[in-house]
């Protein structure tokens, strides 16, 4: 048995997919201790408690009108950096692309900045403290977003080979979010055709490829579920999210590593949940034993678990 911190969701949307504080308590029950909301509706999550779950809100996410994002986007009619500097913790979430299409495979909705207006964006987010995570799709925008100054991508379908080596050398994380579109095969409500379904299930294990070259690299990965999307649950798909990663050839020691202490250390806030989990069961759902204090635990500064 394993003493560490507890699990981190580092892309979320609580105010999706059920009521905002009993979606917070789903992820409390998974063994998760931290979750950042990636941009919730109308800024209404403001004034919420969700203890004893910690959660860092970005608020609603910045975007052009016409584009993609209006129902997570910041629609006030008022600047980008008022926008800035009104989100409620210190990351902002920028929209950069659209949609992955399901209808033909590669193809993404339009880049929303141009590359002066994001750089402008993380600049203008630096000087009052913040940091910028993009929601991106394709490698031409994923690498604008990395030239940008970006803290991390976040889902990056169709990310290249050398924009992740750019990556790991600048320490940019990325947060691949590949459940939410796994998650789509099993289409309970008959949305898909049958094309459809083979493209997404290309889309995927592309990605599943693509996170284990990222790890072979030293790309900074993170587990984020996308959680509140559609068909995808609060709490038990953040074990879903792991057991792809593990598919791509992720140890689990290494795993353990990214759904605990990276989070923490991303998002920049102090542990205060430690779990008990049983290595040899992880990512089972059931790995979770018990939370415990966390007396005398620690996290190293290079990472790893430490025990007591």
């Amino acid at each position: 048995m394993l003493k560490c911190p507890a699990f981190v969701d580092t892309h979320l949307h609580l105010s999706l997919g059920g009521e905002p504080r009993e979606n917070a308590r789903r992820q409390y029950d998974a063994g998760i201790g931290l979750v950042r909301d990636a941009g919730d509706r109308d800024g209404c999550l403001e004034g919420l408690d969700f203890s004893p779950l910690q959660v860092v809100r970005t608020g609603p996410a910045l975007f052009k009108p016409g584009y993609y994002g209006a129902f997570i986007g910041d629609r006030r009619q008022v600047d980008l950096e008022e926008k800035i500097v009104s989100t409620p913790a210190g990351f902002v979430k920028v929209l950069l692309t659209g949609l992955v299409s399901f209808d033909e495979y590669g193809v993404v909705g339009k880049t929303q900045w141009s590359a002066d207006e994001l750089e402008k964006i993380v600049v203008t987010a630096r000087r009052h403290g913040k940091k910028v995570m993009v929601h991106v799709n394709s490698d031409a925008a994923c690498r604008l977003a990395v030239e940008a100054g970006a803290h991390s991508l976040e889902h990056g379908y169709f990310i290249g080979r050398d924009t992740l080596k750019m990556m790991a050398d600048r320490r940019i994380y990325w947060t691949p979010t590949v459940a939410a579109m796994a998650n789509q095969l099993q289409d309970p409500d008959g949305r898909f055709s049958a094309v459809q379904l083979q493209i997404i299930e290309k889309n995927y294990r592309r990605q599943l490829e693509m996170i284990n070259f990222a790890h072979e690299v030293g790309t900074p990965l993170t587990i984020g579920t996308d959680s509140g999307s559609y068909n995808v649950s609060h709490g038990r798909v953040f074990f879903q999210e792991l057991e792809l990663y593990r598919q791509a050839g992720i140890g689990r020691e290494d795993l353990l590593n990214m759904a605990t202490i990276a989070g923490w250390e991303m998002l920049e806030v102090p542990v205060d949940r430690w779990i008990t989990v049983d290595l040899e069961r992880f990512p089972a759902s059931d790995c979770v034993t018990a939370a415990v204090e966390p007396v005398g635990a620690t996290t190293g500064s290079q990472g790893g678990i430490i025990l007591p």
